[in-house]
């Protein structure tokens, strides 16, 4: 037995170890020497959780105009939908920076004889030409790309929509100034819209208590040309205002486009067999055109149904489903399987189940943490100490978020006052 300072040591260093030595890992800022504007243009980009846990996985993209401004609260409802409450899939937010407010205007009004320095056209030829590709260069995203504009950010997205409406596969338009220029948007909207058969994009667009913005006519033309569709969604907040309707907005636009994702309770009940689960996720990844991640948590819960129902049969299908489609979810399955093992003692078929995730992903730092516990049952300590000590490593290197890796320290600490 070791002593105890020796012992308050080792775990002092061990917590240490568990901490970031960046803020905000998943955040990198970056910019852009941009020939179209004439000017070094900056943009933030925050990434997913399970970013680095697989080289195949492609995420879904937001655009973010005003982005240093309304990065930090939307990312944060991005994370708690995704990660949190598991109602969407995972993403990739890019918030486009400004270069001071007269310029925020410049880029997001067109240029007129009442707006001779308006540029819109220019940012978003800025946008297409050299911002997505970049990002798409830089980063595993999906075709699915999501542009949110808010006040006259509103208005650039919406300028976007019906002058370049595929360019996103989705807009969240947020209590936007329909009210500039006279209200010019709705008029442009009723000429455009009218010789289009179809929306070919979703657009979701909100407004708050805010007087005069014009949005009720613009939607009015909307319901007039496409009464029936469900490519479009309004929304009003009589009891947000102009700073308050953006956190409601970004929840329910995403929730909206995402309505599908999430295999509610109630659904996967009615399903008779694993390969409807695949099937379900299958169809999210082709309709959003990525391979998304199965939620953990709601993975969780349909291997803990299968396996206390005895359908091990099931489960088979569930492991073969996931390794040949959702590769950031394996780590997730047989980490969960195992801890079900592990609670009614049948720590032989864990340990195999553990030792082949780990030796077909190198990454599955939660089949390092979950074999660390087994060795720690067996009262094994050092090889407990080992494999529990790996699996902050691996966790770091992929940067996980902080409150995962404070998990597997815990446990290390758990492992280090046995020792």
């Amino acid at each position: 037995m070791k002593s105890l300072s020796s012992i308050l040591f080792f775990i002092i260093s061990i917590y240490t170890y568990g901490q970031p030595k960046t803020y905000l890992s998943n955040t990198k800022r970056d910019s852009i020497d941009s020939k179209v504007l004439g000017i070094t243009k900056s943009y933030q980009v925050f990434l997913p959780e399970s970013y680095n846990y697989t080289s195949t996985t492609t995420y879904p993209v937001v655009y973010l105009i005003d982005g240093d401004y309304n990065f930090y609260y939307q990312t944060g409802i991005i994370e708690s939908l995704s990660n949190i409450a598991e109602k969407i899939p995972e993403l990739i937010v890019v918030g486009i920076s400004d270069n001071g407010n007269e310029e925020y205007k410049k880029n997001c009004t067109p240029k007129t004889n009442k707006n001779p320095d308006g540029n819109s056209e220019n940012f978003i030829k800025y946008i297409e030409e050299e911002l997505k590709p970049k990002i798409e260069k830089q980063y595993k995203v999906s075709p699915f790309q999501i542009l949110v504009g808010h006040s006259l950010g509103g208005l650039f997205a919406t300028h976007v929509f019906l002058d370049n409406p595929t360019l996103f596969s989705a807009y969240i338009v947020i209590d936007p100034s329909y009210w500039w220029s006279d209200y010019e948007i709705i008029t442009k909207a009723n000429n455009l819209l009218k010789n289009s058969k179809e929306i070919n994009s979703h657009f979701f667009v909100t407004v708050a208590s805010t007087k005069q913005m014009g949005v009720f006519g613009f939607v009015d033309v909307l319901d007039k040309y496409y009464p029936n569709t469900k490519y479009w969604d309004f929304k009003r907040y009589e009891n947000e205002n102009h700073g308050s309707v953006g956190l409601v907005s970004v929840r329910d636009g995403l929730l909206k486009i995402f309505e599908n994702f999430q295999l509610s309770k109630e659904q996967f009940y009615q399903l008779e067999t694993a390969n409807q689960v695949i099937d379900h996720f299958k169809k999210q990844s082709k309709k959003y055109n990525t391979e998304v991640r199965i939620p953990p948590m709601q993975l969780s819960k349909i291997i803990y149904y299968y396996f206390r129902k005895d359908k091990f049969d099931e489960l088979k299908i569930l492991e073969e489903g996931i390794a040949t489609n959702f590769s950031s979810s394996t780590d997730d399955y047989y980490a969960a399987l195992a801890k079900y093992l592990i609670q009614v003692e049948k720590l032989k078929e864990a340990q195999v189940l553990l030792e082949k995730s780990i030796t077909s992903n190198p990454n599955a730092f939660k089949s390092y943490e979950a074999l660390s516990k087994l060795y720690f049952i067996k009262k094994e300590y050092e090889k407990a100490m080992q494999l529990g000590r790996q699996s902050v490593q691996i966790a770091k290197q992929l940067k996980v978020r902080q409150w995962q890796i404070n998990e597997l320290v815990s446990n290390v600490k758990k492992i280090a006052l046995k020792k």
